[in-house]
């Protein structure tokens, strides 16, 4: 009768410590691009810091960008992309921090964040791009002066 029980729940546990282990290997896979020494235009600016972490929820995906003061929300417009997704997403200028995480934004800066929907951070996952999406290097704010 023990030993019934014991292969009753064999089978369950073997599918989980398999699974666990598929999961593990797509959130450990390298960046599958090289972020080289290929520098941004003067309009463009690169992710200073990265936090990709989905399975928290809503608003855990996210990049914080470094802008100098003379890019004021008033008189630009930011847009983000990301290396390997194929999505431009508003960036919201309203809210200029000094502080986020463990990031200073320092003299003559200001910090936005760009977020990435945990959706897309997710299929990002199943595809096998997951890699791509935490390398600072591959995250984009592109300012554009606003029409008048």
């Amino acid at each position: 009768m023990k030993r019934a029980r014991f292969f009753i729940w064999l089978g369950p546990a073997t599918v989980a410590l398999v699974l666990a282990g598929i999961v593990a290997w797509f959130l450990n896979r390298p960046a599958t691009t090289d972020c080289g020494t290929e520098t941004p235009a003067n309009h463009e600016i690169r992710a200073t810091e990265v936090v990709v972490q989905p399975w928290f929820g809503k608003h855990h995906v996210y990049g914080i960008f470094r802008i100098p003061n003379r890019y004021t929300p008033r008189m630009n417009t930011a847009t983000m992309t990301v290396r390997g997704l194929d999505h431009h997403f508003v960036v919201d200028g309203r809210r200029r921090e000094q502080h986020v995480a463990a990031v200073f934004a320092g003299p003559e800066h200001y910090l936005l964040r760009g977020y990435v929907p945990t959706r897309t951070a997710v299929w990002s996952l199943i595809n096998g791009r997951f890699g791509d999406l935490r390398h600072p290097c591959n995250w984009t704010l592109v300012l554009l002066e606003r029409s008048r």
